[in-house]
């Protein structure tokens, strides 16, 4: 059985309660399942909205956005959900969010429908922001991808939906921050704040690397690049022990040579480099992050020797681990 519902009709099963100046949470209960939405509005006309629900049938919402030219930036942390938006140009006709990817979209004045599964349990947080944002910083935007110059150049610009791959270890710490935040009232406001600005800029970043990426694949067939990107995931779940580059290069179904040049080519770095550098990165976040010792966090991400961590560490950020946290204030 699949429950079709309209915005108004899902606006008329929820209960929707103002939690203060800046929140409000709009919550479904009904005999087919629950859903919940928690709104935080930020300044610079930033919206955070932590998104949960779970359907014991196939629920399909129809909506309409509006006309405001605003972006969302969306984090799926478990579940996922189908889109289709007929007549859209620009756009997929159909197409699918799942957990563990990120995705950033500018969709004013459409029609859509989403489809959600039954016995799922979906969660994501999502950003609404508008371009001007990027435009309120005095810099150049060369660097920014180009839908991102255009639209501060004109907020009307065509749309678009953009996956950007899988949610970073980086991401993933402010992610979690975000729905553990420690603080009330305007404490609560400044922290989310920073940490929406700074989910924005790791998002943008990944885009401008994805693009870097596009640029240097011309020399291997799509085939091959989707098996370096296999190789990539593989690392990425096997941090603490990875498989050797022999083993790795079996798993995808390349010999070593091609997966040591492809990785080059593809990644701009070496197999090894970049689990270093992503195990190095995790420790920064981990630093900053969380109050475990030194050599809990060594271990966490992959170093069984905390000295041998540390002079990696220093070699790639220029302070010790202990002179890190102490400057950011653990």
């Amino acid at each position: 059985m699949t429950i079709r519902l309209t915005d108004t009709d899902f606006g008329e099963l929820s209960n929707d309660v103002q939690l203060n100046d800046c929140e409000r949470k709009v919550e479904l209960s009904t005999w087919f399942g629950q859903s919940s939405s928690h709104w935080t509005f930020l300044r610079h006309n930033l919206e955070l909205a932590i998104h949960e629900s779970e359907y014991s049938e196939a629920v399909i919402v129809e909506g309409e956005h509006d006309d405001l030219p605003f972006l969302t930036s969306k984090f799926f942390l478990s579940g996922g959900m189908r889109t289709t938006t007929p007549n859209v140009a620009g756009v997929d006709d159909d197409y699918e969010e799942v957990a563990g990817y990120n995705y950033l979209f500018f969709l004013p004045d459409i029609r859509e429908f989403e489809h959600f599964a039954a016995n799922q349990r979906k969660q994501c947080i999502s950003i609404y922001w508008y371009p001007d944002l990027l435009s309120s910083f005095q810099s150049s935007f060369e660097e920014l991808p180009v839908l991102l110059q255009q639209l501060i150049e004109n907020p009307t610009k065509q749309r678009f939906h953009q996956p950007l791959g899988a949610i970073t270890p980086a991401m993933r710490l402010v992610l979690k921050q975000i729905l553990q935040c420690p603080f009330r009232e305007t404490l609560r406001e400044m922290y989310l704040e920073a940490k929406v600005l700074e989910l924005l800029v790791l998002q943008i970043a990944q885009w401008g690397e994805n693009n870097q990426v596009l640029q240097r694949s011309l020399f291997f067939r799509p085939d091959e690049i989707e098996r370096l990107h296999h190789a990539k995931a593989i690392l990425n779940q096997t941090l603490q022990n990875p498989p050797s580059l022999l083993n790795l290069a079996r798993q995808i179904g390349l010999n070593d040579f091609k997966l040591k040049r492809g990785f080059r080519e593809v990644f701009g770095t070496t197999v090894c480099g970049y689990v270093q550098s992503l195990r190095l990165e995790q420790a920064q976040q981990l630093l900053r992050g969380t109050n475990l010792a030194i050599a809990e966090i060594a271990y966490q991400v992959g170093y069984e020797s905390t000295s041998h961590f540390g002079y990696l560490f220093k070699r790639q950020f220029g302070v010790t681990p202990r002179d890190y946290r102490q400057h950011k204030g653990l």
